[in-house]
């Protein structure tokens, strides 16, 4: 079940490039094609993406654990907010319609009684859409040859050691492989204070992302997924140039 968002006041769309620092495995189907790799990327062509969904996991990830040991008084600071994790979601499924949930956030924001998380207003959760959309991540780089195969030995989970004459293929992103995706934000009338609560918390977001390092992928213990984010364009769009009005 979707929330339907209020209505929007303008749309914010943030281009960041994906700079790896260690080889990269965003993994595919196994044994996707008789005598490919054991553990191919996911491509389009030859050329390996990385999924919208595993970006937005990723960055989910880092930005809540990062702000979720701020103390209460700094996030009333950055965000005009305190509460970042919605309680008791499935209660709220069961005993909540649409207009329901729609009161419950716009009292949440204004402090009346704070039952939704900031997070989940910004990433989205089952009670309501994101009002953030991640683009699959695609090379700008251009080569004739985006990926490799590594070999690695197999570990036997329960004895905690390798296993003999048992290798893993990988296939993986060369570390020099560039990628670029967007951020698209949809900034939505919650009928509280301009900028709202979720506006702080996306343009602190895309500040938090500039110039950081994540892990994306699999194989992170091995030494794989390490990449530094840079913006490259952020690009405000209101109203009259979505509609085209002169």
């Amino acid at each position: 079940m979707g929330y339907l968002h209020s209505s929007l006041k303008y749309k914010r769309v943030v281009t960041f490039e994906i700079e790896p620092k260690e080889f990269l495995h965003i993994g595919d189907t196994k044994g996707l094609q008789i005598g490919g790799a054991d553990l191919p990327v996911i491509k389009i062509g030859n050329k390996p993406i990385i999924p919208g969904s595993s970006l937005k996991g990723a960055i989910r990830n880092e930005f809540s654990r990062t702000i979720s040991g701020l103390p209460e008084d700094k996030l009333k600071q950055l965000f005009g907010y305190a509460k970042l994790f919605t309680d008791n979601i499935q209660d709220i499924l069961k005993n909540s319609d649409t207009n329901k949930i729609a009161e419950m956030i716009k009292n949440s924001l204004n402090g009346k009684d704070s039952k939704v998380g900031l997070l989940d207003l910004l990433f989205g959760s089952e009670i309501f859409a994101s009002p953030t959309i991640f683009t699959d991540g695609l090379p700008v780089t251009q080569t004739e040859e985006y990926v490799t195969n590594r070999y690695h030995v197999r570990i036997d989970q329960d004895r905690d050691v390798a296993k003999k004459g048992n290798l893993v293929d990988v296939e993986a992103v060369y570390p020099e492989i560039k990628f670029e995706f967007r951020i698209i934000y949809n900034s939505l009338n919650y009928d509280t204070t301009d900028p709202s609560p979720v506006d702080k918390a996306f343009d602190y977001l895309v500040k938090f992302l500039d110039k950081s390092e994540i892990l994306l992928g699999g194989w992170k213990s091995r030494g794989y997924g390490l990449v530094q984010l840079t913006k490259k364009n952020d690009e405000m769009i209101n109203l009259n140039n979505l509609l085209v009005v002169k």
